[in-house]
Parts: C-alpha cells; sequence; structure tokens
C-alpha cells in the first residue's frame, strides 16, 4: 500500500489479484475503464461472456476495498459484434446492485467525444457511458469545484421575492450529465501508444467533485495510467 508520505505507486500485475490485496473499506474511489473484449491484445478474452465473467470477480473485490462513502465511476460502451451491440453498462449496473444493497447508482453520465470511426449500416457510434455509485447514503459531493458558467450570467428573476435579483448561481451552474470531451486519438497531446486511451479530462471532474486531498483513488484497469495523472494534477 501507499506510504503516508506518497502521493502515487504504479503496480504491475493482474488487477484481480492486486486489488484482493487492498485492505477493506480503505478507497475513497476508484475510477477505471475495463476492456470489452473485442479482441484487444491487452484484452482477456474476445467474447461477451468473458467480460460478464472478469466483471463478476472484479466487482465485489471493487465494492470491498471501496470505503463506506466512497464512489465508484465505471466507464464503459458498448459489446460490438457483426454491427450487432449491447449495452455494457446495463451488465456492470446489473451485477454491481448485486454486490450489496448500499451500492446506489448516483448518475449515468453521458460521455459524447468528436471522432471515432464511420459505420455504413449503423450510425456511428460517439457516445460512452460512466456510471457513478456511492457505497452508502453520505457521500462528498463538492458542487463548487466543478461548476461551469453561466449561459446567461447576467439573467434576473422577473416575479416571486426573488424579482430583479440574478437568477444564477454567482459561481457558475451544475455540469449536465452530459459531458462534451475529445477523446485522444492520433494527434492527440495526450496520445501514448495505448490503443484505447482515455482522456485525463475524464477522470479529472470525477476526482474534483467526489474525493478530497489525501484521498485514495484507484484505477484496477490503468492503461496509460490517465486516472493516475489526474489524480496527481488535483
Amino acid at each position: 500500500m501507499l506510504e503516508p508520505d506518497s502521493d502515487a505507486a504504479l503496480f504491475h500485475g493482474h488487477c484481480l489479484d492486486l486489488v484482493q490485496a487492498i485492505p477493506d473499506n480503505s478507497v475513497s474511489l476508484t475510477v477505471s475503464s475495463p476492456p470489452y473484449c473485442m479482441g484487444k491484445e491487452y484484452e482477456p478474452g474476445n467474447k461477451l461472456e468473458d467480460f460478464i465473467e472478469a466483471h463478476e470477480k472484479i466487482l465485489p473485490e471493487i465494492v470491498r476495498v471501496t470505503k463506506d462513502g466512497g464512489s465508484i465511476c465505471w466507464q464503459i460502451g458498448y459489446y460490438v459484434r457483426k454491427n450487432e451491440i449491447v449495452p455494457l453498462d446495463y451488465i456492470v449496473f446489473n451485477i454491481l446492485a448485486s454486490c450489496a444493497k448500499d451500492i446506489v447508482l448516483r448518475n449515468r453520465v453521458l460521455w459524447t467525444f468528436g471522432h471515432g470511426l464511420h459505420n455504413s449500416r449503423r450510425f456511428s457510434g460517439r457516445h460512452e457511458m460512466v456510471l457513478w455509485f456511492t457505497k452508502g447514503k453520505d457521500y462528498p459531493f463538492n458542487l463548487d469545484d466543478v461548476r461551469v458558467p453561466q449561459k446567461y450570467p447576467g439573467k434576473k428573476a422577473n416575479r416571486g421575492p426573488k424579482q430583479g435579483q440574478f437568477s444564477g448561481n454567482p459561481k457558475g451552474k451544475n455540469h449536465s450529465d452530459v459531458w462534451d470531451i475529445p477523446n485522444v486519438k492520433a494527434n492527440h497531446i495526450e496520445k501514448t501508444n495505448h490503443p484505447c486511451q482515455f482522456p485525463v479530462a475524464l477522470p479529472q471532474r470525477f476526482i474534483r467533485a467526489l474525493t478530497n486531498e489525501r484521498d485514495l483513488v484507484l484505477d484496477p484497469y490503468a492503461g496509460a495510467c490517465s486516472s493516475g495523472v489526474a489524480a496527481l494534477l488535483e
């Protein structure tokens, strides 16, 4: 585990073995993007059944290591075969919801991006999902840290007890559950040799909203370590 004065640690090995070594109730936030099992070189299999089997093993361990009030943010897309798709977030939801009664889905965030493969027999996919779960009912949500500018900052109420006063919060508004963040393609400034890298900005917003300084953030499928970079930046 991390030493008290450490900012980060990277462990190399099978994610299930490594997560099983983490103590109970010790992680404030898990934010990760697992393999979709569609034949990539880094994936454990290439069938939908492989995805289900892997998640039935790893997700109960993620719940175990999550502390009360902690969050689990699972970024996931679609299993695609022969132009047939399966929404993998449905599968993740069913498995996680069955792990413990105190696992609650708070948001289903739609991550939209502008670039990707073009399809000739269905509409081209330009979004994936992030499921945000909490363990228990009492959890941090640092709204002021993730506010975005008001669309009409000078708008004033025209009736009621606040007539004539600014109707929006001067700090900005709460972000919607649709996030437009560029995905990491060939010319992206963050691009490494990882074939399915996700942008630092995606985990960064969750880390900023759902954790406090010195909280422990875990990414069991580290990939290009986007979540680790985001945690260090925050």
